[in-house]
């Protein structure tokens, strides 16, 4: 019986990150001290995570390469984070300095660079249908970045426009990370197909868990009300500007680039009193379900169980 989603695959995580720190390793100490930074803030390690569990759901028994594959795909995610933090100029990360504040703007981008760099180093030894995986992954977070700025501080944005941008900030390389697995163990397309689905609808189902959860800034670790500030349209400010009683406010503080502390508290307290955060919650399990629906296909296997209670996970930790 399994009791967690990673109880599985917990050696193989612990060597996930064993190999990152190798990677991390440079002739700067404080470019290795910066890395290590990022990588020890925290998190459940889930993309790595998928990736191994859908090789292994998938019948693959020799998790060597898979290892090396996860861990590229944590890096290059731990790259993001800190260019993320740059572009929304955050405090922190995870309840730490965000890197750019404790080390200052070049330095984190060199260090991003580096992880982007090492990243691309451990997923490029396989054959190129991985490399090509991991790049277009990487291209989508990059493209969604800039649909993301298209429609900062628009009222306009609505539920189209931000599937657009989480499918490629969030949900495609959670996809990639699934399908390589899946690949590498040499599965069939049907069960590649399957398993990259299941994630795709995951790392959806995540990121608007991670949307809820904006305004609560002792669990998330970020600043309370960030997305309201920086124009961000996520699916509970968008759902909450359709409200007819409260919605027009909202979006008045949406659109104003230099909203008040008072104002994005209250822009905050009306979100909770439209039925937008139901509406979230709902659209969220939508999507697990259909996610694990997917996983039916595969054969019953620990692993599968595994992905199955992630998926719960996800949405649960918003509660």
């Amino acid at each position: 019986m399994v009791q967690s989603w990673d109880s599985g695959i917990v050696h193989h995580l612990r060597e996930v990150d064993a190999l990152m720190k190798e990677s991390i390793q440079s002739r700067s100490p404080e470019l290795t001290e910066i890395c290590e930074h990022i990588l020890g803030a925290g998190g459940k390690r889930m993309r790595p995570g998928i990736c191994i569990l859908s090789y292994l759901a998938a019948g693959g028994d020799d998790p060597k390469d898979i290892i090396r594959v996860a861990s590229s795909f944590e890096l290059i995610h731990s790259a993001t984070l800190i260019h993320d933090d740059i572009n929304d100029q955050s405090e922190l990360r995870r309840g730490s300095i965000a890197a750019h504040k404790l080390y200052s703007v070049p330095k984190a981008i060199i260090a991003g660079d580096f992880l982007f760099v090492q990243g691309f180093r451990l997923g490029g030894s396989q054959d190129e249908a991985v490399v090509q995986s991991i790049a277009g992954a990487s291209a989508a977070m990059a493209e969604s970045e800039f649909i993301q700025s298209d429609y900062e501080h628009r009222p306009k944005a609505d539920e189209e426009v931000y599937r657009a941008i989480i499918e490629g900030k969030t949900a495609r390389p959670i996809e990639a990370g699934a399908r390589v697995g899946a690949y590498l163990a040499g599965a069939d397309p049907e069960w590649i197909d399957a398993l990259g689905d299941y994630a795709m609808q995951l790392g959806m189902a995540f990121q608007i868990a991670d949307d809820i959860l904006e305004g609560e800034e002792e669990r998330t670790g970020k600043r309370s009300g960030i997305d309201i500030v920086e124009g961000k349209p996520t699916l509970p400010i968008i759902y909450a500007m359709e409200d007819p009683q409260h919605g027009p406010r909202i979006q008045e503080i949406f659109q104003n680039r230099d909203a008040s502390d008072a104002d994005v508290r209250e822009a905050l307290e009306l979100i909770k009193k439209t039925n937008s955060l139901e509406r979230c919650r709902n659209r969220a399990q939508e999507l697990i379900d259909k996610g694990k629906g997917r996983l039916f296909e595969l054969p019953s296997s620990e692993h599968r169980d595994s992905l199955a209670i992630l998926a719960d996970y996800v949405l649960a930790r918003e509660r």
